[in-house]
């Protein structure tokens, strides 16, 4: 029941980030994305190759749906599955090696889980305003892209895995 419940609110959260990306554009300067949050939040048993897998999948449907450049997503999410047993032995130290569940959410700080969703916004965004400009952008622009638009999305992320952490 717990997993059909978890598939059925990521299913959930990619249609509420395809609508965002359709109708409700904050600006040039800001995006948000609730796509790191979905991947980070995945089951602690997944290897980082199928995260991967999973992490293009999600990304191609966001693209697809939404009338983006497909495969942006993609390419900006999948470093994000790579890194994330990485990310969380790093930040929420040793024994610790992918994700959040309900054995660590004891050991979770506020800090910690607001540095984690952070950095891998700030990957998330990094990468996917890279692609996107092709070099075509000013740098400082780009910074400001993705500095504000990882500010805006790591409270986004934290609220989504409020709501997709296991009960």
């Amino acid at each position: 029941m717990k997993e059909g419940r978890f598939v059925l609110l990521c299913l959930l959260m990619l249609a509420v980030q395809v609508i965002f990306n359709q109708f409700f554009g904050l600006s040039r300067y800001v995006m948000f994305s609730l796509l790191p949050a979905i991947i980070l939040m995945m089951p602690r048993n997944y290897g980082s190759v199928v995260l991967m897998l999973i992490a293009f999948a999600i990304g191609f449907a966001v693209d697809f749906f939404s009338g983006g450049l497909l495969g942006l997503s993609s390419l900006a999410l999948v470093p994000v599955a790579l890194v994330r047993h990485r990310l969380s032995g790093l930040v929420f130290g040793d024994g610790v090696d992918a994700g959040i569940d309900i054995q660590t959410l004891k050991r979770i700080t506020y800090q910690k889980e607001v540095l984690f969703f952070f950095l891998s916004c700030a990957l998330f965004f990094t990468v996917y305003v890279w692609a996107d400009s092709a070099g075509t952008v000013a740098f400082w622009r780009a910074l400001l892209l993705i500095v504000l638009s990882t500010v805006v999305s790591v409270p986004l992320c934290m609220y989504v895995s409020r709501i997709l952490r296991p009960e």
